[in-house]
């Protein structure tokens, strides 16, 4: 329809997969390169996976594009809703040959016949499985039965499994073990990057005789990713829309906020949040030019320039005394601690240790920070966590200040204490203080919640959780995609262990205690009137930096939220440096108590029971963010990316920043149909203690050291 207006020879962005497009972005290249060392090979499986969109079918089709049909018969199976019987009639059919009878015993001498006529030919038959993950059980051992077939010793077939990652999961189940033994390679296809993305599109539109007409801004590509993540169908589907509403306009130019609006309508006309923004600065609205809100402050990484202290921190923790002799290799696990989040998930690891015979005991360190969550006894109660066994307080300083001191008070808790491993946990200082004196010390690291990525690299906890993920002996996962993002990292997978989310069984065990909404109000002297309205409320939480720390963001944020109130009362969870900018700056003043209220902190088993009871969520935590997907809860995250992706993908979460329209947007979607429905990802089940504490017993069995180890007290 608009080729001919930009001079285009064809559509550049149809959703068919299409092996003349192909784009050799860097994960196709290594995935099309196992495919071909698997043809290589003529024995066995290969097994590649990728999300909806990721370019799988298309990669298949080049692959079957380059092959030697004289040498190699291709057969491929596109309908996998089959049980073992009709697997073995489809391959007979894929292959086009005419069968010879209906028994299985018939149709497998009629498959092994024809088989072994192409091993006399000097030919070798391969089998490509589209769609795996959608094969029972059954089906997947019929293709294992197979490839038992033999001509001498040449393997008559060769069987390629291609799926959505559901196929992973259930190749790791207990009755394909024998299965898996056969699978020589495999690989996840995963997103482009910001750069491939670019490139893809330009590659897409060179290849139906592009000239710059219609003309992209640099922020247009930007923006594509920002709100595809990557993924080649969703760029397809926002591309050609593009240019289709560019055409319609007469216009000869593509900008960033004709993305922003082209890709708000499509997600509108779908009822789901298909294309989701996910990493990008706010977007402004089209009709006013408003400046751009200022970036929050963040905390310098250790590889940032910065100024020198505003005062000298002042070392008065007793553990600074420098120790003479190292202690005896004490046999217990620590276990870091320096947030809420922190504290959620130990709750749940005690309670699984303490079940164990063959692991250790666990210990707990707190690290407390100055403006940070600090560990109450009310907390502690509720969540059933016991009292820390070790408490450090970092003295008040800039952020590397706190660094500096943080990591003497370990290296000397480390070197008296000498714990037989440490556990650290995401990305916080906390982690990182903490695994950088356990690895000077020798003392081996289990890293939690590993491979989580933003992909924004402006944010010291991205950079945390890098490093942390590359000192770790141990690294246990809590989704799929964090495996993607260590093995672009180049972190070995036997170091690697998918258990699943902490966070939820700590919900789990609290969602019996939670707290009505209403008691809670009347404990803080809020009205009662916030629960009054038909629609529900929606719930405000912003972590310890961020959002709530900086002036200007604030202001505009108080603003989205004064507008929102009036169709949907709003109860805001703030911590006491927010409380304290909201009351200098009389940010809520003239606000109706009945619409926008504001609560302290409030201990886990009372938040639970406000969200989970809540219309929608707003928050810039990524702890929120899992809590609302566990609980069903919409969530608009305030921030342009989020390292819990999988809450995007597959749970209620949508990326909308700062920005005004989309946040107004979202809300007036949950008011009228109930907002985003996700579902649980895998392994977020409640029983993640129980896998995390049998993968640690196998680590330990294997690395436990052969001297005595001492008991601590």
């Amino acid at each position: 329809m608009y080729e001919s207006y930009f001079g285009l020879t064809g559509a550049p962005f149809l959703l068919n997969p299409d092996p003349s497009f192909y784009f050799d972005s860097r994960g196709h290249s290594s995935a099309l390169s196992y495919l071909k060392f698997g043809l290589y090979q003529a024995e066995g499986f290969i097994v590649v996976t990728g999300d909806i969109g990721a370019g799988k079918t298309t990669l298949v089709r080049t692959l079957l594009s380059d092959i030697d049909n004289d040498k190699v018969v291709a057969a491929q199976l596109v309908s996998t809703q089959l049980e073992a019987g009709d697997l073995l009639r489809s391959t007979i059919t894929a292959f086009g040959i005419p069968p010879k009878g209906q028994s299985k015993a018939e149709l497998i001498a009629t498959l092994e016949a024809y088989l072994t006529l192409l091993a006399t030919q000097n030919k070798r038959a391969v089998l490509i499985v589209d769609e795996a993950q959608n094969l029972s059980r059954d089906a997947i051992e019929e293709l294992r039965m197979l490839s038992n077939f033999q001509f001498g010793n040449q393997a008559l077939l060769q069987s390629f499994l291609i799926g959505q990652p559901e196929l992973r999961d259930m190749l790791l189940s207990r009755s394909l073990e024998q299965l898996r033994q056969r699978v020589i390679a495999s690989y996840h296809l995963g997103p482009m990057d910001r750069s491939e993305t670019r490139r893809y599109i330009e590659h897409r539109l060179k290849k139906v005789g592009w000239n710059d007409h219609p003309h992209f801004d640099d922020d247009a590509f930007d923006e594509i990713f920002q709100w595809t993540s990557g993924i080649p169908r969703r760029i397809n589907l926002l591309c050609n829309r593009l240019l289709l509403a560019t055409f319609l306009a007469e216009g000869h130019d593509i900008t960033s906020a004709d993305v922003a609006r082209i890709a708000m309508e499509i997600r509108a006309e779908i009822g789901e949040p298909t294309l989701t923004r996910v990493d990008s600065h706010s977007i402004a609205p089209t009709a006013v030019n408003l400046p751009e809100p200022q970036r929050p402050l963040v905390m310098p990484t250790l590889t940032d320039s910065v100024e020198a202290p505003l005062e000298t921190p002042k070392f008065s923790n007793e553990l600074l005394n420098p120790a003479t002799v190292r202690g005896p290799r004490t046999h217990a696990f620590l276990m870091v601690a320096g947030s809420r989040t922190g504290c959620i998930r130990a709750a749940a690891l005690q309670k699984a240790f303490a079940t164990r015979t063959d692991l250790p005991a666990l210990k707990l360190l707190v690290i407390n920070a100055p403006g940070q969550f600090e560990l109450s006894g009310d907390w502690s109660e509720h969540l059933g966590l016991r009292e820390p066994d070790f408490v450090l307080r970092v003295p008040p300083a800039t952020p590397v200040g706190q660094m500096a001191d943080g990591l003497r008070q370990l290296d000397h808790l480390l070197h008296e204490y000498n714990p037989a491993a440490l556990i650290v946990q995401g990305g916080d200082d906390a982690a990182l203080m903490a695994s950088l004196a356990a690895h000077r010390q020798g003392v081996p690291i289990i890293h939690m919640e590993a491979g989580l990525r933003s992909f924004d690299r402006s944010r010291p906890q991205e950079i945390n959780a890098m490093m942390c993920d590359h000192m770790a002996d141990l690294l246990l996962t809590s989704e799929w995609v964090a495996h993607d993002n260590l093995t672009r990292e180049g972190i070995s997978a036997d170091r690697v262990q998918f258990v699943g989310n902490l966070v939820m069984d700590t919900v789990r065990a609290m969602l019996p205690q939670a707290s009505p909404p209403k008691y809670t109000l009347r404990q803080f002297d809020q009205s009662p009137e916030l629960l009054k309205n038909k629609q529900g409320y929606g719930i405000v939480h912003l972590h310890g930096g961020g959002i709530g720390t900086e002036l200007q963001p604030l202001i505009e944020l108080t603003a989205i939220l004064k507008s929102i109130s009036r169709d949907l009362p709003m109860i805001w969870v703030t911590n006491e440096a927010t409380r304290r900018l909201i009351n200098q700056h009389h940010l809520l003043a003239g606000v109706d108590g009945a619409q926008l209220g504001v609560l302290p902190v409030v201990p886990y088993y009372k938040m639970i029971g406000l969200i989970g009871t809540a219309a929608c969520v707003l928050t810039d935590s990524s702890t929120v963010q899992e809590e609302s997907t566990i609980l069903g809860v919409p969530c608009l995250t305030l921030h342009n990316y989020t390292e819990r992706r999988i809450t995007v993908e597959q749970g209620t979460n949508i990326a909308v920043g700062c920005n005004s329209s989309l946040i107004h947007r979202a809300v007036a979607e949950i008011l009228r149909g109930g907002g985003k429905k996700g579902r649980l990802p895998k392994f977020w089940d409640g029983l993640t203690a129980s896998r995390t504490t049998e993968h640690l017993a196998a680590w330990w069995k294997q690395r436990a050291p052969r001297e005595q180890l001492t008991n601590p007290a």
